[in-house]
């Protein structure tokens, strides 16, 4: 749900033209000693369900894998419990005490029209939360989860499910924000949806495309994370690398993650390589 705030972790423009990358969202993994290689997947964590495929080579990979690792595991049975501790501000905060009065109303009428839902019982939600009810109205259509159906077939196979953070740890990185900075980007994709329909649709045909330092370039130019760039990509990049590594050890794995985190100098791709693993891209 609100851990899918698309692409956010994600490069700035100079760091991206300093470093050639080469395309793809599907890579598989040899470390020194393999002898059968493990499985890194770049995902969009929702999308048009036109444009929603489970590759077969996909499919294949992970029925041949061991574990289906995520960002988190989102087979654990606390996570709703754990999810539902966090949908609020940590000391009550309101939306209304960080936007005006017309702003708000603004908002209000817009969820109510195309959600249903009444503001004035939300106000108190983390504003990741509440960018969550404007998916489908910033995709224009039905969305689906490439997490979930991967999960799916997981299941069918009965495969273990792992994860590399917390949800803690996941929303831990939006309390480095201010709340004001957060809460007036949701105003400001409210008050010109258009703009975010059509960021939106390039997002996801970079996507579609494989091209992910053009998804690196677009998400970089949002003014919302370029100050956050260390906490929110390359000291999460670099935190996985322990637990990826050590799940490795122990069998093979098909790791999936958002698709942001593959390139750059700092991305899985390039920190993979440079702790020996060999890293070959999969054509879709």
């Amino acid at each position: 749900m609100f851990k899918n705030i698309f692409f956010i972790c994600l490069f700035s423009l100079g760091s991206i033209s300093a470093f050639s990358q080469e395309e793809g969202v599907f890579w598989e993994i040899y470390g020194a000693d393999s002898t059968a290689p493990s499985y890194l997947f770049g995902t969009i964590h929702l999308i048009c369900q036109e444009d929603f495929v489970i590759n077969e080579k996909i499919a294949d990979k992970l029925a041949m894998s061991d574990y289906l690792v995520l960002e988190i595991d989102m087979d654990d049975p606390q996570l709703q419990v754990s999810m539902q501790q966090n949908l609020y501000n940590k000391e009550g905060q309101k939306i209304t005490d960080f936007l005006s009065e017309e702003a708000y109303l603004t908002i209000h009428t817009y969820i109510k029209e195309r959600t249903g839902m009444d503001m004035d019982m939300l106000k108190e939600m983390r504003p990741m939360v509440l960018m969550s009810l404007l998916y489908n109205n910033l995709l224009e259509c039905e969305t689906m989860s490439l997490e979930m159906e991967l999960m799916a077939l997981a299941n069918t196979e009965n495969k273990e499910i792992l994860g590399l953070e917390t949800v803690e740890e996941q929303m831990s990185f939006f309390d480095l924000i201010p709340l004001s900075n957060q809460y007036e980007s949701f105003y400001a994709y409210i008050k010109d949806i258009e703009k975010g329909q059509a960021e939106f649709r390039k997002l996801i045909n970079a996507y579609k495309e494989e091209k992910i330092t053009d998804l690196l370039q677009m998400v970089a130019e949002s003014p919302e994370y370029k100050d956050y760039q260390d906490e929110f990509l390359y000291e999460r990049n670099q935190k996985w690398m322990k637990p990826m590594t050590q799940i490795m050890e122990n069998g093979t794995a098909f790791f999936a993650v958002g698709a942001g985190h593959l390139a750059g100098p700092k991305g899985l791709i390039n920190l993979l390589k440079s702790q020996g693993f060999t890293v070959r891209r999969i054509e879709m």
